[in-house]
């Protein structure tokens, strides 16, 4: 026979259970508690178990259960209605709501039933005298659901006119349910005007702005407001992820990655949920999560992306085609039993407006590093497509276009010359041999980017290409391009020597009168002195370079090149920028930084006046971060938005994410522009990601954005940002990694995370703890411990902050130290050790004794704390004995004891007054603060003609001053004043 638990444990385990995760588990161990209930015998406890039931199904993808326990409910409420006390009764009628909602959810529980429920609980309501708003909301949502729209309005204004009372679902849910009804009308504005005192954070529930959040996405894309869409996804997200019972938001999410061009980030939320996709719990649920997914695969197949692989489902891998067959099926089928039900076509006509959803936007950079896919979709980098740019025009105009781009340097030729290549492929006709030379050498430049053995081969090939076709310029310059290849496919120093002879004889060979030849000429010369460097033999030594010399070369090529301007009418100002960008770059590493700005200035001048202005961008760049480095941080933003300015017609992702990123790292360390550098940031991230190059700059551009977003207040979405690239940080070496760790961990404290705030600044404290340097080492051990207090984590709090004291012990920096030691007092206080406590507070204290203001500053603290620590234990043990009478200064030891603790505490508090008065204004508010304990202990000490005396001898010093800050205290010692002067 089995034994049933003790009630009190019964009640303990529904206590532990009404705050464990919402889910099948939580769910099962709730009826488990009811079978124990009801095995006691005792109604009361079964009522509670029974309750705690129905909140486990209500917050769960098993929802529809929950009216059998309800059913048990109302057979209780009507044999006895007296045996539920006020707060039984308030929630039983409240769950008639939950109930309704309920039977909605489930395709197969008759209209009628549900008509018949409905009336029910209107006469359960009226019975109860509340209001008939809940009633007519649960009524709109019968007739909404079902596809009844006259109805569906009448009760919709029946619902909002109607008093609000206790049975009235919450504002936030209500604004949730009205804003929702508004967007089915097609009224996107009206629906986010309803919603924005949920999205503003004004009217919030459990789940709200869960929900709401997720639906906004769509209708705020609609009506132009992407940056707001970019952040209630980040941010609705990382509130729904992983609750089963906003599995609707999920795929409302899902749906948004689908339409913005985030197909990735889209299969990475279905994976985080793809458990889900089989249960087999709340029917309408599961068809709002499948109807968001089914949005995103069909997405996927119109990329061409049939075989990439999706999620398991039903403990078997599928491809994108497989998942969206199986789903396609689910849907269908739950949308027609919906529909039979309700005698409409209303879910299956809402299924289908959903599934034919086209994108919105083409891409919305999202900062967060999405899933890589199997096809790469073309970028907003890349010109429209060949084949429709190439017919629009004639061939010969084409050419033309490309070649004089080419002749200009200008960062466009490459997508001109893709359209004629294009075009030249679809006519199928061999072109002129000039031209098959150019589509050769842009075959090869292209292989030189991806690089690979074959790209020197290209290249000497398009070389006797040229020839053939009679255009020995570009031969030439291709001869330079074979010796690049040489050297980067690892040819022995001697070969690229004889290669770049080669090269250097040809351009000179050129006839005199080309107008080319002097460029050629200078071309090889600034290849050569690059590339002498690395062909110096070193004898298996290490290559050192003679920075003198480098600059000297390139300083003669700049003053003979320049005056060839002159003379043969070459415009060489391209090559001069270069030579004098790498001189700019020999004077930063050798620690001229001042000549360096000059020569950074310089080259982008030289590019400018060349009209040349893409060429100009780089130089600006790296002088911008030249200029922060030297504490100019004005000038800084001034050359980074030039950079970004003549660096408008560049198309190359990588060129654009550099230019994008430096300006973002200056605006960050500016004060109030934390904002507009995350707009830059996050546009960093679009264009690495463009260039392939996510776990590298991409992955930086990400820390800048979360550092920006933190900055700005919006620590949800830089903690969403981070996490994403948080993988690839930790690859960029001991001093990014930690550096992550620790925004992140910033940014998680922020969001009341403390737990896992810890466990990041505990992990960045691990790789500091070898460094050479300490100091890292003691701040990230004071950030954990304090993050471990805040989480509740008392022992491993205390054990973290005798770690950083004897670090800051360590390092010598005396401030943090007392500072870790009066924390360390607080919390062994909070573990009863009053004695222990006041120990460390008087190490604190002798950690300061020093001279500077700085140390009397943390000396007048430190008493202060001791006094409150002093006075704070006192009263936990006047609590402890509430019942002793005699707590006089002169009556009971006890008594005569605590007057002498408040005793002491007064003099510290007086010293720290003192103290505070030495230092002025700057803690004019921490002097008020003191000021009024020690009145209060004055008061206690039945010296209230004192206390009043010092309060107004304060107000009549703050009085005088000017300032806000004085204003305001002096009306929290009047405050106080009049609290220890009550009116007799």
């Amino acid at each position: 026979m089995t034994t049933s638990p003790p009630p009190e444990d019964i009640r303990r385990a529904l206590w532990e259970n009404a705050s464990a995760p919402n889910g099948l588990l939580r769910n099962a161990r709730a009826e488990e508690l009811v079978a124990a209930a009801e095995s006691t015998g005792d109604r009361d406890l079964l009522r509670q178990a029974l309750f705690g039931l129905i909140k486990a199904y209500e917050y769960s993808t098993e929802r529809g259960k929950m009216m059998v326990p309800f059913a048990r409910l109302l057979q209780e409420w009507d044999q006895d209605p007296s045996a539920f006390d006020s707060s039984d009764t308030y929630t039983f009628h409240w769950l008639f709501k939950w109930v309704s909602s309920g039977m909605l959810s489930l395709p197969e529980m008759p209209l009628a039933s549900m008509e018949k429920w409905l009336a029910e609980m209107e006469r359960r309501y009226r019975v109860g005298g509340y209001s008939e708003r809940a009633v007519r909301q649960a009524e709109f949502e019968l007739a909404d659901d079902t596809g009844d729209t006259e109805r569906a309005a009448r009760a919709f204004a029946a619902w909002t006119a109607a008093d609000r009372d206790q049975m009235a679902n919450c504002h936030a849910c209500e604004l949730n349910d009205q804003g929702w009804y508004w967007l089915r009308q097609g009224q996107d504005e009206k629906a986010l005007q309803v919603w924005e005192p949920v999205l503003a954070g004004r009217s919030t529930c459990m789940e709200e702005p869960h929900r709401v959040l997720a639906k906004s996405l769509l209708p705020l894309l609609r009506t132009g407001r992407a940056d707001e869409a970019r952040r209630n996804h980040l941010r609705g997200y990382r509130m729904a992820r992983g609750n089963e019972s906003l599995l609707p938001s999920i795929g409302l999410h899902i749906e948004f990655c689908a339409l913005t061009g985030n197909e990735g980030r889209g299969l990475e939320l279905l994976a985080e949920h793809a458990s889900h996709l089989t249960s087999q719990g709340n029917p309408s649920a599961r068809l709002e999560m499948f109807t968001g997914t089914l949005v995103l695969l069909q997405r996927l197949l119109a990329l061409g992306l049939q075989t990439q692989p999706a999620v398991a489902y039903a403990g078997q891998q599928r491809t994108v085609r497989e998942l969206y067959d199986i789903l396609d099926s689910e849907a269908v089928s739950i949308a027609a039993r919906f529909d039979l039900r309700n005698g409409s076509d209303v879910v299956s006509r809402r299924l289908a407006d959903r599934r034919a959803g086209r994108p919105l936007v083409d891409s919305l950079p999202l900062g967060v590093r999405g899933a890589s896919l199997t096809t790469v979709v073309p970028s907003a980098a890349v010109a429209p497509a060949p084949q429709e740019a190439a017919s629009q025009q004639p061939l010969s105009e084409l050419v033309a276009e490309a070649r004089e781009l080419r002749t200009q340097g200008h960062p466009k030729a490459s997508s001109a010359w893709d359209r004629v290549d294009a075009l030249v492929t679809e006519r199928d006709e061999a072109p002129a041999p000039l031209l098959a030379a150019d589509l050769l050498e842009r075959r090869a430049v292209r292989a030189g980017h991806a690089g690979g053995d074959t790209v020197r081969s290209l290249f000497e090939q398009t070389v006797a290409a040229y020839r053939a076709a009679g255009d020995p310029s570009r031969a030439a310059l291709n001869e330079l391009r074979v010796v690049y290849a040489a050297a980067q496919t690892g040819a022995e120093p001697d070969e690229i020597r004889k290669l770049l002879a080669t090269a250097t004889a040809s351009a000179q060979a050129l006839d005199p009168s080309d107008p080319t030849r002097t460029r050629r000429i200078a071309t090889v010369a600034l290849s050569a002195l690059k590339l002498e460097p690395a062909l110096r033999d070193t004898d298996g030594g290490e290559l050192v370079l003679d920075h003198a010399r480098f600059d000297s070369d390139l300083a003669a090529f700049v003053t003979e090149f320049a005056g060839a301007v002159t003379q043969e009418g070459g415009e060489l100002g391209d090559l001069l920028s270069d030579a004098e960008q790498l001189r700019a770059e020999q004077a930063w590493h050798s620690g001229d930084a001042e000549r360096a700005d000059e020569l950074f200035a310089s080259a982008a001048g030289r590019s400018i006046t060349a009209g040349r202005p893409w060429d100009a961008a780089e130089s600006l760049s790296r002088r911008a971060r030249l200029l922060l480095m030297l504490h100019r941080p004005q000038e800084a933003e001034q050359a980074a938005r030039a950079a970004l300015t003549h660096g408008a017609e560049l198309v190359e992702p990588d060129e654009l994410g550099r230019i994008r990123l430096t300006l973002a790292e200056i605006l960050y360390q500016r004060d109030g522009k934390e904002s507009e550098a995350a707009l830059y940031a996050l546009e960093a991230t679009h264009w690495f990601d463009a260039a392939g190059d996510s776990a590298g700059a991409g992955a930086y551009a990400r820390l800048v954005l979360a550092q920006a977003y933190g900055g700005s207040g919006r620590a949800a979405e830089a903690a969403e940002v981070l996490e994403s690239a948080l993988p690839d940080l930790l690859e960029h070496g001991d001093e990014r990694a930690v550096q992550a760790r620790e925004t992140l961990a910033r940014n998680l404290r922020g969001l009341g995370d403390h737990r896992a705030a810890a466990e990041q600044y505990l992990l960045a404290a691990e790789v500091v703890k070898g460094w050479e340097h300490q100091r890292p080492h003691a701040q990230l051990a004071t950030l954990a411990a304090e993050c471990l207090a805040g989480a509740g984590m008392q022992d491993e709090a205390v054990a973290a902050y005798h770690r950083a004291v004897d670090l800051w012990e360590t390092v010598g920096e005396a401030v943090a130290l007392a500072r870790a030691l009066r924390s360390l007092a607080w919390l062994e206080a909070q573990e009863g050790d009053s004695r222990s406590a006041k120990d460390l507070m008087g190490k604190a204290l002798s950690a300061v004794d020093g001279d500077g203001p700085e140390f009397l500053l943390e000396r007048a603290r430190t008493w202060t704390q001791t006094a409150e620590l002093l006075l704070d234990d006192l009263y936990e043990y006047d609590e402890d004995d509430e019942g002793d009478e005699e707590e006089d200064e002169g009556g009971s030891e006890d008594g005569g004891e605590a007057a002498a603790v408040r005793r002491e505490a007064l003099v510290l508090l007086d010293r720290a007054d003192a103290a505070f008065e030495a230092l002025g204004a700057e803690v004019l508010d921490e002097r008020a603060r003191c000021v009024v304990r020690a009145a209060w202990t004055e008061r206690e000490l039945d010296r209230t003609d004192d206390a009043t005396a010092r309060v107004r001898a304060l107000i009549g010093e703050l009085s005088a001053l000017p300032s806000d800050d004085a204003r305001s205290a002096v009306r929290r010692l009047e405050h106080t004043l009049g609290q220890l002067t009550p009116p007799s």
